[in-house]
């Protein structure tokens, strides 16, 4: 059997809806490619409708494997398996379950990939709508049509450039798995077996594709294709099933995968907005790293980004006091510091 140059996987729990709209979006633009696209759909034992929306689509397109968990092994366990294990492509593009491709997209990156076969990583734009804006999925049927109400990277032609050149900038970080199509080699050799390991514990447990990329193409080049190739329908921060963890990998595991960027050659210029952001902007998070148990951070966890980030003391110094103005942060301890925050807001 031919091998596939590309593999759209599709890890899915508990989220039928949302996955009908997705597959709508990618499987009718797959079926004039022929066995050069396969999808590869993984439901990690889910407990709702989903079964009967992978069967639906199964039968109607030849394309599809899909394969189910007996038990649920978890976010991180259920990626590495699709991608490691199950897929057959030269290369993995990893879709969620809520999310969907624009018209057009996979036509798009499987020309790049033929036209540039060396490379190990694409990474691709991403728009973005609100999340009351999501369609349905006789509305999303091959493909969103409608246009972004922002994007995550500016838009230009295809190329293939240096790696480091990819990092941009705080939105263009490669940590959304959605925005990269990485050799499946890459993915195999890091996860030989599904990591069925605690999640969130560390960089590979929370951002596997990125701790793949970190440690093998600082230095080379990559390609990027800027035009928008996935609609994110955003929703509030709390409807994330991760939302919870936020703390722990937004601060603590993401600057880890800064300094994984630093180890292998990045420069510390490129990095600096990356690092500035961390604190300038994830100072409230920092607070449920602090105080908020089920952020799975505690004081040891909030300490070990300080000591990352001692090369920016001032920034570090008003990040911490941001952080004490948390919600969950002992009222007496945080007092002083709403005080002046208050003060700051009645100046302005």
């Amino acid at each position: 059997m031919t091998r596939p140059l590309l593999s759209i996987c599709v890890p899915t729990y508990s989220r039928a809806e949302m996955l009908d709209t997705c597959l709508a979006t990618i499987l009718p633009q797959l079926e004039p490619l022929g066995d050069e696209v396969e999808c590869v759909i993984c439901d990690n034992a889910s407990t709702d409708e989903t079964p009967a929306v992978v069967e639906r689509y199964s039968s109607q397109f030849t394309c599809v494997r899909a394969y189910r968990n007996d038990s649920n092994i978890g976010i991180i366990g259920n990626i590495t398996k699709v991608a490691s294990v199950l897929a057959r492509g030269e290369f993995v593009w990893m879709v969620g379950d809520d999310d969907g491709l624009i018209a057009g997209a996979v036509k798009r990156v499987l020309l790049f990939l033929k036209e540039n076969p060396s490379l190990d990583l694409v990474a691709l734009n991403v728009g973005y709508r609100a999340g009351d804006l999501r369609p349905s999925a006789d509305a999303a049927w091959g493909g969103i049509l409608a246009e972004p109400e922002k994007c995550q990277r500016p838009l230009g032609p295809s190329e293939v450039i240096e790696f480091e050149s990819l990092l941009t900038g705080p939105s263009a970080d490669l940590t959304a798995m959605y925005s990269l199509v990485l050799r499946q080699s890459l993915w195999a050799k890091e996860f030989p077996e599904p990591y069925l390991g605690p999640t969130f514990v560390d960089v590979k447990s929370t951002y596997p594709h990125a701790y793949i990329i970190a440690k093998t193409l600082p230095g080379r080049e990559a390609g990027l294709i800027p035009s928008p190739s996935v609609m994110i329908h955003e929703l509030k921060g709390a409807q994330y099933s991760w939302a919870k963890y936020i703390a722990v990998t937004g601060v603590l595991h993401f600057t880890s995968l800064l300094k994984m960027y630093e180890a292998s050659g990045v420069p510390s210029k490129t990095l600096d907005p990356y690092y500035r952001y961390q604190l300038t902007d994830r100072g409230i998070d920092l607070g449920y790293l602090l105080w908020d148990p089920e952020s799975a951070g505690g004081w040891r966890e909030a300490l070990l980004f300080a000591s990352q980030m001692r090369g920016y003391p001032w920034l570090l110094f008003k990040a911490f006091c941001v952080a004490m103005t948390n919600a969950s942060a002992p009222k007496l301890l945080s007092a002083p510091f709403r005080f002046v925050l208050w003060l700051k807001q009645r100046s302005h």
